[in-house]
């Protein structure tokens, strides 16, 4: 058992996107500390059932890239409980290609789930919770401040997402809501099983490995607790050490 099981007794935490990979690595682990977990699903919402169930929790499912579904979506985790402690802004997704390459109605989804989701649903949490222990924790991504080809519109998304995080960390520090983002390396899930280039990362980390779901999600259930209470508008790189500068790199080369 860990040492911080409970920190989160009687908490009420919303992850999104929480049916498998990150997000539910993020929802067991919430749940390991106490927390009730309401589960998020867009599609999967068989595998969102069966780990609500798993997790004694509940579940809310819509897709947060339509409409004002995001806002909605908080208000009836809200309700389940009356009150909404933790909302974990786990849900996203980018597309491959070019920016020249991608039509119209791809980058507005992309900034749809990414960035516009994230303002609807962070500023319905500040508008509802009443939590003195409240928590809004945005899961970000490396990309959102290192370049790379084919990445451009998820990365313009995340990190406009960062940036609202850090002015709403400003906005509601006063009522002791703090606001932070995480930003994960190369992490091993779904999304990415069965490719080859994942191979190629962990010469690029100081820890040299792959990023696992639960790294991400023990850092959140620490963003999540009591002793984060004087941690907010930060952005937390989960990614092991991974080297991004090319003197870095040179540096790491001439290490290897």
């Amino acid at each position: 058992m860990r040492d911080s099981a409970g920190r989160l007794a009687g908490r009420v935490a919303l992850v999104t996107g929480s049916s498998r990979g990150i997000g539910a690595a993020i929802a067991r682990r919430l749940a390991a500390d106490g927390a009730r977990v309401i589960v998020h699903a867009r599609q999967s919402l068989g595998r969102a059932e069966q780990l609500a169930t798993e997790l004694d929790g509940r579940v809310v499912a819509g897709d947060l890239a339509e409409g004002d579904k995001a806002a909605e979506i908080v208000r009836q985790a809200h309700a389940l409980h009356g009150e909404l402690d933790i909302l974990v802004l786990n849900a996203g997704g980018g597309s491959g290609g070019l920016a020249v390459d991608q039509p119209i109605n791809t980058i507005d989804r992309v900034l749809s789930l990414n960035l516009r989701a994230t303002i609807l649903a962070a500023s319905e949490y500040a508008r509802l919770t009443q939590s003195l222990h409240g928590r809004v924790i945005f899961i970000s991504s490396g990309m959102a401040i290192h370049p790379a080809p084919g990445v451009s519109i998820g990365a313009a998304a995340k990190a406009g997402a960062e940036a609202f995080i850090r002015c709403l960390a400003q906005e509601v520090g006063a009522r002791g809501i703090t606001c932070n983002s995480v930003a994960p390396g190369c992490t091993r899930t779904e999304m990415i099983a069965g490719q080859s280039w994942p191979d190629a990362v962990p010469p690029w980390t100081a820890l040299g490995r792959l990023g696992e779901p639960a790294d991400i999600a023990d850092v959140v259930a620490f963003l999540a607790s009591d002793e984060a209470r004087w941690l907010t508008g930060a952005t937390i790189p989960a990614n092991g050490g991974l080297v991004t500068t090319a003197a870095n790199i040179l540096a790491r080369a001439q290490k290897v």
